[in-house]
């Protein structure tokens, strides 16, 4: 039996405004995350009592995994409005499929970026795009880091039990 998806709150604080959800990820046994050194940038927000939840914005994190010394960038971008495209420009895909976040229809795919000024890498990158018609905002979730599929797919898999409002 697998340890329950232990749930992490991604949100922006705000001095005038207070606290804004962007989401709450739910993560498998041993993953963490953190800020960014980037701060959140916060368009709009909606009341859905008791929570403030982010309604269009962009945010950062670092999902890694300690024991494992793997690091994963996290780029959530919220848009307001029902946004069809996962835009793969600057990635060459390597599978593409549906499912289910946060009991959401989703799009996602998996592929390759290149990353880097002068001495270009290859990082590995997983994109997912649902629209969640109780906030009519779109969520994009761009993971991208210098790690295995598998370990993307490890994260993928929890994405069913993420929480957007």
């Amino acid at each position: 039996m697998t340890p329950e998806p232990k749930k992490h709150i991604i949100a922006a604080r705000n001095i005038l405004f207070g606290t804004g959800y962007f989401l709450i990820l739910s993560l498998p046994e041993g993953w963490r995350v953190t800020r960014s050194y980037l701060e959140p940038d916060v368009h709009s927000v909606v009341m859905r009592d008791p929570i403030t939840w982010v309604e269009a914005g962009q945010t950062d994190q670092v999902v890694f995994h300690p024991t494992r010394k793997i690091g994963v960038d996290l780029t959530i971008l919220i848009k307001r409005g029902k946004h069809e495209s996962l835009n793969p420009k600057g990635v060459q895909v390597s599978s593409r499929g549906s499912g289910t976040v946060g009991g959401h229809p989703a799009a996602y795919f998996y592929g390759e970026v290149r990353e880097g000024l002068f001495k270009k890498r290859t990082r590995k990158t997983l994109r997912v795009c649902f629209y969640c018609p109780e906030l009519q905002h779109t969520i994009f979730l761009h993971f991208t880091g210098k790690c295995q599929e598998s370990e993307l797919r490890e994260l993928h898999e929890s994405l069913a039990g993420l929480e957007c409002h």
